[in-house]
């Protein structure tokens, strides 16, 4: 891969973010990156809005910077670039250098001619798609509840929404017109950016998925617990789901666990209706190293509303757990060969689910075929083949 490249390039890598792995995929996604682009020789340099919210030391793989936050945002970039004759900005965050939420609203307002590539991180079809589960709110128990539930539903929620594709069409203008590359997670999103932005130009439109995030793993010992990793947030992640859809479960299998590793503003909530449905089997661990979890698991329960690639999976197949999920985003199928390394469930059927589950626990042999398919299936997201399409990218700009 060192031969890809002629000359040394220095690499602007910004995301809002530190990019402390334990916050969340993309802080995780940005870490890995840094560290597998400064692997293959390039240079890299670290830029970031915020220190991490959990209050950890975040060990940066290479040099951090901070904006300052102020006016000066614009000449601290403009600087940085020249000083450190920077080749290209990755932006994690779709339009947070150029556009309208960006530090310079034009890119004719940004005098460097330094190359951008914007990368989308997310579904935006899948989050319109399920627009009323993924912003759904419950006003039915309060005073006056079933007329704010009706206004809610059926004025605010569709104005949101044709809000939110008027600002999705917008955005995607401004990249397509800003950024001289736009990465995305599957080739199925660069449809989608299409869809809302028809006159994109496709020579700027690229997918490259995520790469596993273990550089080697240690297969799953296949102990009786069925794990969830994430962030505990119902609109998006849908663990309230994977609740009801154990509720189902726990009593036909009584030797085994489910496991939610994660926190979140929706944790209390989550532990409340564990307990109002008498769930025995269910463990909330908080943050943790997933890893150990991985390792006893034969399971991987992902419930989520969208996502835009769901490093969890191959985390989980990279491990020889079995994944399951709802068939809710496009790049899932990416991931997720049904019923060969994975099971994939009609959105959003609570009930098929379950039965899929019940199935996949009770049958040892499925269940041991189906791990050593995921393992196999994780290989197609291994560092060297993911970085060396980012290799390919940098090199052509």
């Amino acid at each position: 891969m060192n031969g890809l490249m002629t000359t040394k390039k220095h690499i602007l890598l910004y995301n809002s973010n530190e990019p402390l792995p334990q916050q969340g995929g993309m802080e995780r996604v940005t870490d890995l990156l840094a560290k597998a682009l400064l692997n293959v020789g390039y240079e890299v340099t670290l830029l970031c809005k915020y220190s991490n919210r959990l209050g950890k030391i975040y060990n940066a793989p290479t040099d951090i910077l901070y904006f300052p936050g102020n006016k000066d945002d614009r000449c601290f970039l403009e600087t940085l670039v020249i000083e450190r004759n920077i080749y290209c900005i990755i932006d994690q965050t779709e339009g947070g250098i150029v556009g309208r939420f960006g530090i310079f609203r034009h890119r004719e307002d940004f005098k460097s001619k330094v190359k951008l590539i914007a990368v989308q991180h997310n579904s935006t079809r899948a989050i319109l798609d399920n627009y009323n589960l993924a912003f759904a709110k419950d006003f039915t128990q309060t005073r006056c509840g079933i007329l704010k539930q009706f206004f809610y539903d059926n004025v605010f929620l569709k104005l949101k929404y044709y809000h939110s594709v008027c600002l999705t069409k917008r955005l995607y203008s401004d990249l397509n017109t800003n950024y001289d590359r736009i990465v995305t997670l599957s080739s199925s999103f660069i449809e989608d950016f299409c869809f809302y932005c028809p006159k994109a130009d496709r020579t700027k439109l690229f997918a490259i998925p995520n790469f596993n995030t273990f550089e080697s793993c240690k297969k799953t010992a296949g102990q009786q617990y069925v794990l969830f990793v994430g962030r505990l947030r119902n609109c998006v992640k849908g663990v309230d789901k994977l609740l009801r859809i154990w509720n189902e479960v726990e009593d036909l299998f009584p030797d085994w666990q489910l496991d939610i590793v994660g926190d979140g503003e929706d944790r209390t909530i989550l532990e409340i209706q564990a307990a109002k449905m008498g769930l025995k089997h269910v463990m909330f661990h908080g943050f943790q190293d997933p890893a150990l979890f991985y390792q006893r698991s034969k399971i991987f329960c992902m419930t989520s509303i969208y996502e835009g690639f769901g490093m969890v999976l191959t985390e989980a197949m990279q491990h020889g757990v079995v994944p399951m999920a709802f068939n809710s985003y496009s790049s899932v199928t990416d991931i997720i060969d049904d019923n060969i390394n994975g099971i994939l469930v009609k959105p959003f059927d609570e009930k098929e689910y379950a039965d899929k589950l019940v199935s996949l626990m009770s049958d040892e042999n499925k269940y041991k075929k189906m791990s050593h398919a995921s393992m196999a299936k994780s290989i197609t997201f291994s560092k060297e083949i993911i970085v060396e399409k980012w290799c390919n990218l940098i090199e052509n700009l």
